[in-house]
């Protein structure tokens, strides 16, 4: 998939995401199905606190501080040759840094992926111009250049379709 097709997907799907945010009370936003489970918000902003990470391994590339010749591994081939994520639940790494914060407010939430969307078009005329040798690691993916790491997005946001699905049942009952 080439920038231009990730960034309208990428569109799209942020679009929705912000659409759907007038949905929610602050209440139902931060509300929990079961303790160790997220809340929406706590969804919304694990997508923009993966897209600082993306943001930041597409910058490593393109300053040229990536590592030349390392490969992805064999979950990271699977899901660039299918073009999504498996539908299926992955747990992170029990890590508290790793454990999204439940947001107090709606509007800052709406604001920051405002932003972020912004940040993405800026930058997508400029992924064809980063070297495709520089590539950053993924903790599960393996090694990842430029253009990966942008394809990355859209596929991570529509793969939290299918959690943000569940909670709306939940929540919206």
């Amino acid at each position: 998939m080439e920038s231009k097709a990730a960034l309208h997907q990428f569109e799209e799907i942020a679009g929705h995401y912000v659409t759907e945010l007038d949905r929610y009370s602050l209440e139902q936003f931060r509300q929990k199905p079961a303790p160790e489970e997220w809340s929406l918000g706590q969804m919304y902003h694990h997508l923009l606190m993966s897209l600082r990470f993306q943001l930041g391994m597409i910058e490593k590339c393109a300053e040229g501080t990536g590592e030349p010749g390392r490969e992805k591994t064999g979950a990271g081939k699977h899901i660039f040759h299918v073009g999504e994520f498996p539908d299926m639940k992955i747990k992170l790494p029990d890590r508290p840094e790793l454990i999204p914060e439940n947001p107090t407010d709606k509007k800052e939430v709406k604001e920051q992926l405002l932003e972020t969307i912004e940040k993405i078009r800026e930058l997508e005329p400029k992924i064809a111009s980063i070297s495709t040798n520089q590539k950053a690691h993924h903790p599960a993916l393996g090694w990842l250049n430029a253009t990966e790491w942008f394809q990355l997005i859209p596929m991570h946001f529509r793969h939290h379709l299918r959690q943000k699905e569940r909670l709306d049942q939940w929540v919206l009952q």
